[in-house]
């Protein structure tokens, strides 16, 4: 009887495993995980245009977006803005939180609440955002 019962639980920790993998395509966090560098902003490479108005020019110079095995992820970049003024780059980071459907990916930004989604290809991380497109390279 201990056999049989050491063999349904192994057998049931098998298929738990194997469910696993299926919800995440293979990926799991393990391949999800890590820094991407920001290669282009609405099909433009950096430095590309944010933001224009009659009084300034924001421009996106640089962005890495890394997630992490706990869930979380951060968001680094360098704007640089100009005015009447003059130039000046400015650093920012967002942090939020993600969850991961195959290859699927949901973000959720910790100090607005903003939701915002992507997809994950190979080493390619494209993300949308309030109409934007960013994309990434691992």
């Amino acid at each position: 009887m201990r056999k049989f019962l050491t063999v349904i639980g192994l057998a049931a920790l098998s298929m738990s495993f194997a469910a696993c993998s299926d919800i995440t395509n293979g990926l799991g966090l393990n391949g999800v995980t890590g820094g991407y560098q920001l290669q282009t902003f609405n099909g433009f490479r950096l430095p590309a245009l944010f933001y224009q108005d009659n009084f300034e020019q924001d421009q996106l110079i640089d962005e890495v977006f890394t997630i992490y095995s706990d869930g979380s992820y951060t968001d680094d970049y360098t704007m640089r803005v100009s005015d009447r003024n003059g130039t000046s780059d400015t650093q920012h980071r967002d942090v939020g939180t993600f969850s991961q459907n195959n290859t699927s990916l949901q973000f959720r930004d910790s100090a607005t609440g903003n939701i915002f989604t992507g997809s994950l290809s190979g080493n390619t991380l494209t993300v949308s955002q309030q109409g934007d497109t960013y994309v990434f390279q691992r």
